[in-house]
């Protein structure tokens, strides 16, 4: 136990002594980090936000005016029986005549009401058609034109959001293909600076390996502390990015809530919380080992035991 606390005291004062080249080592792997996090971040938005258009679109079917309530639950039981169905709601005209008083209210759209009277509904019964996914809406619009529908639909309103789901998906793998030569040279140019800091390290402490070889160190206990130096490394630069991160991820929370109006479409907070020891604790064993590798390198060289 005493050995042990020795070593990590070794180890702290090394991490502290070059505190430049330190602040150097540790800005790099930050860099790396933070681009791995950042797209992580990106993919979890791009399937959050396919899976939220996907609950929200729908194909709203406007039936004629003349259409009793038996024809329009025959429609439904049409539409029931199609695969790529997977909800479909009436709403009735009431509902309909409800929503338009809701969602218009300019005089003239009061002016047209007012045309019909209090009593007298203009509308009919509407359908919304939910399907599994974006690609399968096509083949419903196809179903609900055919000529048996004809005298019974008077129209269908549909977005078509897959271009617009389309251009986040090719947008985040053109980030993803780039971000990762970028995290290999940022992974590449943190190995170099640690296994130069190591380097200068030993020479900075070569009476005091001297010294410990004399009184009989071995070499384990030699080699230790410059490979938990390595370790300090990777624990400060996860700990500097978590310190960081989580404001950010506050930030874009707010900012999407405010794009998407509902908090649940796309929680960045709640999707890092649960995914918090798989994101940050992988990318401490990683960097570890990176740095590990490179200390190793480094001690092989220049230290010689």
């Amino acid at each position: 136990m005493r050995s042990f606390i020795r070593i990590v005291k070794f180890g702290l004062q090394g991490f502290f002594r070059n505190f430049w080249l330190s602040v150097v080592t540790i800005t790099m792997m930050l860099m790396a980090l933070f681009t791995i996090t950042l797209l992580v971040s990106i993919d979890y938005i791009k399937e959050a936000t396919i899976e939220g258009v996907n609950k929200k679109v729908d194909i709203l079917i406007s039936l004629n005016i003349d259409v009793d309530r038996e024809s329009v639950e025959n429609i439904v039981t049409d539409l029931e029986e199609l695969e790529e169905v997977k909800k479909v709601t009436i709403i009735s005209p009431e509902d309909n005549k409800q929503l338009y008083q809701q969602s218009n209210l300019d005089e003239r759209s009061k002016k047209v009401l007012d045309i019909f009277g209090e009593e007298e509904n203009p509308f009919g019964f509407s359908l919304a058609v939910q399907a599994h996914d974006l690609s399968q809406y096509d083949v419903i619009l196809d179903f609900i034109r055919a000529d048996k529908y004809t005298k019974l639909v008077d129209g269908s309103d549909f977005n078509d959001f897959d271009a617009f789901v389309g251009k986040i998906d090719n947008l985040a793998k053109v980030i993803n293909k780039y971000s990762w030569y970028v995290i290999g040279a940022f992974i590449l140019i943190s190995m170099i600076v640690i296994f130069n800091t190591i380097r200068i390290s030993i020479y900075s402490r070569k009476d005091e390996v001297m010294i410990m070889k004399l009184v009989g160190a071995n070499n384990h206990f030699i080699r230790a502390p410059f490979l938990l130096e390595g370790v300090f490394y990777a624990l400060a630069s996860i700990a500097i990015l978590i310190a960081i991160f989580y404001p950010i991820v506050n930030f874009i929370k707010l900012s999407l809530t405010r794009y998407f109006q509902d908090a649940d479409v796309i929680n960045l907070q709640k999707y890092f919380q649960y995914n918090f020891w798989y994101i940050f604790g992988s990318q401490f064993l990683v960097l570890a080992i990176v740095n590990i590798l490179s200390t190793t390198i480094a001690i092989r060289k220049y230290l010689r035991v």
